[in-house]
């Protein structure tokens, strides 16, 4: 399938790896770690390639931003506290493709409101407003969840939408997340910038 909007390119990296897995006090099986990486992106890629136009083009549609890049490397790890991370783009390898795709889909959105960093902070203005005592980590992430639960909506069936939000939850459960699902319809107003 031809990518019309960003290409990710799974990739391993020897010297990433193991530095992340001092970071976790975990050993570092070079060897085994490289096979298992390799093995997993070769099953990974061509799921991520099989939606990788409509996630990109639903976050493009709901941030109103255009992608900047043709293609990003995201690189696959085996140990690492978090999920992924937007910056480089990096995914732990996750047994559970859909839910691998919900850590890739929140990092793809925070690179891509962080195109137009202006309009973030309009937005981000507004939440502060809004939701007076919550933290700078919150009020970044009601945004960013509301935009991956827009995105998880029009890919997945309810019964794969509800099985990956319980995952989040149980892994992330945090409160940014409930706020955006009990409030996800009166937040919409919120995000609306004009130029």
């Amino acid at each position: 399938m031809k990518n019309l909007y960003l290409k990710i390119k799974f990739v391993y990296s020897l010297p990433y790896n193991r530095m992340l897995a001092g970071y976790e006090e975990k050993n570092f099986d070079e060897n085994r770690f490289a096979q298992e990486i390799n093995e997993y992106i070769k099953k990974l890629q061509p799921k991520w390639d099989k939606i990788s136009n409509s996630v990109c083009q639903t976050l493009q549609e709901v941030v109103k931003n255009k992608w900047q890049e043709k293609e990003i490397k995201c690189y696959v790890v085996k140990y690492f506290r978090v999920g992924g991370i937007s910056a480089p783009l990096t995914l732990r390898m996750e047994p559970d493709f859909d839910y691998a795709f919900e850590i890739l889909i929140h990092e793809l959105a925070h690179i891509l409101v962080g195109y137009d960093f202006k309009k973030y902070k309009k937005i981000e203005k507004k939440l502060k407003e809004r939701f007076l005592n919550e933290n700078p980590f919150i009020i970044r992430h009601i945004y960013i969840n509301w935009i991956e639960l827009q995105v998880l909506k029009r890919l997945f069936n309810q019964k794969s939408l509800d099985k990956i939000l319980k995952k989040v939850l149980s892994v992330r459960g945090n409160k940014a997340w409930n706020i955006v699902l009990t409030k996800e319809n009166n937040l919409k107003s919120l995000f609306k910038i004009s130029a």
